[in-house]
């Protein structure tokens, strides 16, 4: 595997190159979710430590592959033209009490607003159904608007307005029947 120098003394995989242009017309049928291979969450680490908020938090590599670790039961990875182009977390249970919580929801930077958000979402909510949850809920960042109005244009609603734990800021807490 490939190695780059990001900052000194922290080591990310590089992503393969896939040309957004060369993504198909139908991604519904070109996306393949599965669950994530071990060779996967060094690839899941360093999309992670290299997307916002964990990019902006400073979050390392190391602590990304910690975190993914401990939610990789939950996690399910998108793969188009079998190069990984990102993952969803969706948990039976969080801050919502009987929803599906998705904790996490992230596109490779070079691939996005070419709708594998919309795909991993979708792929969220089915998880949510075969739970057997009519609810799924979410928390995001109310300076992040073109999250907000990702989740909006999706059916979110915003339920309440809660402090992070982590960083102590406000987060909109949405959810969405399904």
């Amino acid at each position: 595997m490939t190695m780059k120098q990001v900052d000194p003394g922290t080591e990310v995989s590089a992503m393969p190159v896939l040309d957004p242009s060369s993504l198909p017309n139908d991604l519904n049928s070109a996306v393949k979710v599965a669950n994530p291979t071990d060779e996967d969450m060094s690839v899941l680490a360093s999309l992670r430590a290299n997307s916002d908020p964990w990019k902006s938090r400073g979050e390392s590599q190391e602590e990304s592959l910690k975190a993914l670790t401990q939610l990789r039961p939950f996690t399910h990875v998108a793969r188009v033209q079998n190069q990984l182009v990102g993952y969803i977390t969706v948990e039976r249970d969080g801050p919502v009490p009987g929803a599906a919580y998705m904790r996490n929801i992230v596109v490779r930077p070079d691939l996005r607003k070419h709708g594998l958000g919309t795909v991993l979402l979708n792929h969220a909510i089915q998880t949510a159904r075969d739970m057997y949850r009519k609810t799924i809920a979410l928390r995001v960042d109310p300076a992040n608007g073109p999250a907000v109005s990702f989740y909006r244009k999706a059916g979110f609603t915003t339920v309440a307005t809660v402090v992070s734990k982590k960083s102590g800021k406000l987060r909109l807490l949405m959810s969405r029947e399904l």
